[in-house]
Order: structure tokens, then sequence, then C-alpha cells
């Protein structure tokens, strides 16, 4: 993709490019030249310098929505993709180090499924049964799929799809649901990912039993427990610090 078609894409969304180009101009970045469009900002900084950024904007922007069918805040579900993506990438660097910073960038993208299931909700009038559900105990993905025909991951996964993200980083999120039945290329992220999100999930963020099902799921897997133990025990720390 070149850097037109990418300034293109960033500037379908005025309030992205508004937020990146007062930051890239603030003291934070302390560039001799002020950068007045994307593809300045692009040939200056490098695509994927800019396009982490857009990321994390985008997703910055769009937590500022109302999540109460999930019981929870933009803020506290922005500290959920948090965790998860550094759970994510502390894991990844016992499996396979090489693949640390992507799965980093993946499992804090793969929650913002949630903003769309959310208003989707709010719009049909249903946000108060599926948070009672949720309340109640049902499996979160097993209630996405009753009121919307799709979970988190698929929906992420085709949010992905629209902003023309490559199709391993897609196919990894949207198999993070059924990680077993990936293809191999991705299987081991797929795992993370799922692990990840049942570790640190909206409802019991790093709680105990959050844990011991992320530990249950790592052992189905294949995987030593112990180097997850002690990555869980320092976040579930960090959490509540």
């Amino acid at each position: 993709m070149n850097v037109k078609k990418i300034a293109e894409i960033v500037e379908k969304d005025p309030m992205v490019v508004a937020d990146m180009l007062k930051l890239l101009n603030s003291a934070f970045y302390g560039l001799r030249k002020e950068i007045t469009s994307v593809e300045q900002a692009i040939s200056l900084l490098g695509m994927k310098s800019v396009k982490d950024l857009v990321v994390n904007l985008s997703v910055r922007n769009m937590l500022r929505t109302n999540l109460s069918p999930y019981g929870i805040s933009s803020e506290a579900l922005a500290k959920v993709s948090q965790f998860q993506s550094m759970l994510a990438q502390a894991w990844m660097r016992k499996i396979d180090p090489s693949k640390a910073d992507k799965i980093r960038l993946l499992a804090l993208l793969q929650e913002i499924g949630k903003i769309v299931i959310a208003d989707e909700l709010l719009r049909e009038g249903e946000d108060a049964t599926f948070r009672a559900e949720l309340e109640a105990g049902w499996e979160i993905r097993e209630i996405e799929r009753n009121y919307i025909d799709a979970t988190t991951a698929e929906v992420s996964a085709a949010m992905l799809a629209h902003w023309e993200f490559d199709p391993a980083t897609c196919d990894t999120i949207r198999w993070s649901d059924l990680p077993n039945q990936a293809d191999v290329n991705v299987r081991d992220d797929a795992w993370v990912l799922r692990i990840a999100a049942e570790a640190v999930n909206v409802r019991s963020p790093l709680g105990e039993k959050s844990r011991k099902r992320a530990l249950n799921l790592a052992l189905k897997a294949g995987y030593d427990q112990e180097p997850l133990v002690e990555i869980l025990d320092d976040l579930a720390e960090r959490w509540n610090s």
C-alpha cells in the first residue's frame, strides 16, 4: 500500500487526522518542520510509525462511546485492551520472540468490536437484557452470537479488514474464538489472543477465576503454564495497584 493510499484512508476520519497533526506538532515530537498533511507525516516518520499512531488514536477516539451493555466504561475497556496487549506480548516473548511486537498490536485491537456491538444493542433497545445475561454469568461469546449473530472477535476482524489490514492479522483475530481450528500459520497467535482475552476479560479482568480459565486454555493448547503464571501474577498486581 503506497503513501497516497494510506493517507486517503486516514483522512476519512477527520478526528484522527486532527489529533495526529496536533500530536506531531507538539513539543513531544520536537519536529523542526510543521506537519500539515498525512502524506507529509508518512514521508517524515515512515509508514509503520504513522500506522501505529493512527491505530492508537483510532482506538482512543472509538472508545469515547457508550459501552453500558457490557457494564463498563470506555476507560475500562481501554485498560482491558492495554493489559491484554501487555500479557500477549510478554507471553509471546516466551513462545516466539520474533512475534512479540505484532501480537501486542493485535491484542490491543481485538476488543474494538465491542464498540460496534454495544452501539447495535443500544439502537435496538436490547442493552438491558444483554447486560442482565452477562451479569448472570453466561458465556460472553454465546450472548453476543445470540443477539447479533457474531462475536467480538468476528466484528473486530471485519473492522480491520475494512481498514485494509493484512489478511493474516484479520484471520488471527477472527480465529481467536476457535484457535484450535485456526490455520497452522496463525494458530499460536490465535491461542495467545484467546488466552489474553480470557485472562483480562471485561467482567472480571485478571480475577482468580479468569486466570484459572486462561491457564486451563494454555494447558489445553499444550503450552507450559509456568511462564504464564508469572506473567498473570505480575499483571494482576499491577492492575490493582
